[in-house]
C-alpha cells in the first residue's frame, strides 16, 4: 500500500519536475536511509546527473515560449521517469507489481505532464513575462511539497495526487474548449468582415 501511494505521489511530481523527484528520493534514502527508496536512485553518479539536470529544468521552465518547448520535448521523458521509479518502488515486492507500479506511476506523470503542458501554452498566450514565472513557481513549491509528502506522508501524498491529476484534467478539458470556441468564434468574425467587404470590392 505505501509503495503504491509512492508511486502515484512520484508519479505526479515526475510530471511536472522529474528530476527534482529522482533527487529527491535519492538523496533522502542516502541521508536519511529510508528503506523504500530503491538503492539505484541513491548511486553518486545518478544524483549529480539528476541534480545538473533539475537545475536546467527549473531555469528552462521560467523562460515564456522555451518552456513550451521543453515541455514538448518531456511529453516522453516525464511519463517515462515516473513509470521507472513506480517500477523500481514495485520491484522491491515482485515482478507483477513493478509493472503495475510502473503504469501508474507512467499514468500519473501523463496526467500531471498534459496539465501542466496545457495550462502553460494557455498562460504563454499573454504577452508579459511575469505570469508566466508565476505559475511555474507555483509549480516549483506544489512539486517540492508532494515530492516530501510522499517520503514523509505517502498516503496523503497518493491521495493528493490523484485529486490534482483529476482537477488538472477537468482543466485541461476547460482550457482545450474555450480555446476551441475562441477559434470558432474568430472565424465567424472573419467570415463576416469578407462578405461585407464584398459589395464594396
Amino acid at each position: 500500500m505505501e509503495a503504491l501511494m509512492m508511486t502515484l505521489g512520484s508519479g505526479w511530481v515526475s510530471g511536472v519536475r522529474p528530476y527534482f523527484m529522482v533527487f529527491l528520493l535519492g538523496l533522502s534514502g542516502r541521508l536519511f536511509g529510508i528503506e523504500q527508496v530503491p538503492e539505484v536512485l541513491q548511486r553518486t553518479d545518478l544524483l549529480v546527473i539528476a541534480g545538473i539536470l533539475l537545475v536546467v529544468d527549473f531555469a528552462a521552465d521560467k523562460i515564456a515560449f522555451l518552456d513550451s518547448f521543453w515541455d514538448q520535448l518531456h511529453t516522453v521523458i516525464r511519463p517515462i521517469a515516473g513509470g521507472a521509479i513506480g517500477y523500481l518502488l514495485g520491484g522491491e515486492t515482485d515482478t507483477t507489481a513493478a509493472i503495475v507500479m510502473a503504469v501508474l506511476g507512467a499514468a500519473t506523470a501523463l496526467g500531471a505532464h498534459a496539465t501542466k503542458a496545457t495550462a502553460r501554452a494557455a498562460v504563454n498566450v499573454s504577452p508579459e513575462p511575469v505570469s508566466n514565472a508565476l505559475v511555474s513557481t507555483g509549480e516549483d513549491l506544489a512539486a517540492v511539497a508532494v515530492g516530501v509528502l510522499t517520503l514523509v506522508l505517502p498516503v496523503v501524498a497518493g491521495i493528493l495526487a490523484l485529486a490534482l491529476v483529476g482537477a488538472g484534467l477537468y482543466l485541461a478539458y476547460r482550457i482545450h474548449r474555450a480555446y476551441r470556441d475562441l477559434k470558432g468564434r474568430l472565424a465567424e468574425v472573419r467570415a463576416r468582415r469578407a462578405a461585407g467587404a464584398e459589395p464594396g470590392a
